[in-house]
């Protein structure tokens, strides 16, 4: 089978790293040209959890006009942000039957993709491993957690199957699943207790657990982000709020996504996040006082980083 990730970033990168030790042909495609020359250079190298360095040889490109092989699967994990213009870039390298599986965070992912390959396409999955870029070449490994694959809504598919198939063979633990729009929400309020906040103060996850006014903020978030969930009719356990904080502590060491945007001056997926819970609060009535705040926090933040 051939593999493309479809931004190789912290995560695009560890996942990529992962299934290059299977028997498929893996590309990763990232327009990060100093990271790209990296792994062509000297391989890519992973900072395992127990604190060992692993380098892995994986084909990698910064132009979609490299892309020479026709994907059967495209891992989608650029963010958000860049969804459309990133699978756009690579719709004609790919054949007819050529599935799509987006990693990412926040949500509405799903729609953009499907509006630009066909809904059939598409499948969705969420992810609980943790990954930090480093530099250039190197990631960190920063937490494990299992990966689940399926179709938006209805039983999983032999595509499915097939993906799930594909990371079990290299060891990361996955799963099919009927219950995929539950997860999307579930793997978003974990988002919205614990990017926003160690983005704006710098810290690493595992200190939002270990803060009182760490744990009362990511609290606070999430609760106004169950409201909203329950609104629009999703079935999400109250024990989110603590499995929030169980996160941050599997995942202490990691860095979040949005926190490594933030450190390399980059733009944030806050509007997929914590800005979607306040835009569906709206249109349910539902004050997101806490959420909104976080959002107003990064978007002054970013206009002082980015310009």
């Amino acid at each position: 089978m051939h593999i493309l990730v479809l931004g190789a970033g912290a995560l695009g990168s560890l996942l990529g790293a992962r299934l290059s030790h299977g028997d498929d042909d893996v590309l990763l495609l990232s327009t990060d040209k100093e990271h790209i020359r990296a792994i062509q250079g000297e391989g890519l190298l992973v900072e395992e959890l127990d604190g060992t360095v692993r380098r892995y040889r994986v084909a990698a490109c910064d132009n979609p006009g490299a892309v020479r092989a026709q994907p059967d699967l495209v891992l989608v994990t650029v963010k958000t942000y860049s969804t459309e213009q990133a699978v756009s870039s690579v719709r004609d390298c790919c054949h007819a039957s050529s599935s799509f599986l987006t990693l990412q965070n926040g949500v509405g992912n799903r729609e953009r993709i499907s509006g630009l390959v066909g809904e059939d396409r598409v499948m969705v999955g969420v992810t609980a491993q943790g990954a930090t870029l480093v530099g250039p070449g190197r990631v960190r490994h920063g937490g494990n957690g299992p990966t689940f694959v399926g179709e938006f809504r209805g039983p999983p598919s032999s595509r499915a199957r097939t993906a799930v198939d594909l990371f079990n063979r290299v060891g990361i633990e996955a799963h099919t699943s009927n219950q995929m729009e539950r997860l999307i929400w579930e793997k978003l309020l974990v988002n919205v207790g614990i990017n926003a906040i160690t983005a704006l103060t710098g810290i690493l996850n595992g200190m939002i657990a270990e803060l009182p006014p760490g744990r009362e903020l990511s609290r606070s978030a999430v609760e106004e982000a169950l409201l909203v969930a329950g609104a629009r009719g999703i079935d999400v356990s109250e024990e989110i709020v603590d499995r929030v904080l169980n996160v941050a502590r599997s995942t202490a060491r990691n860095r979040s996504s949005m926190g490594q945007d933030v450190d390399r001056g980059k733009r944030t997926e806050i509007d997929a996040i914590n800005g979607a819970i306040v835009q569906f609060g709206r249109k349910a009535n539902i004050d997101t006082p806490v959420n909104q705040t976080l959002v107003h926090l990064i978007k002054i933040l970013e206009a002082r980083i980015i310009g």
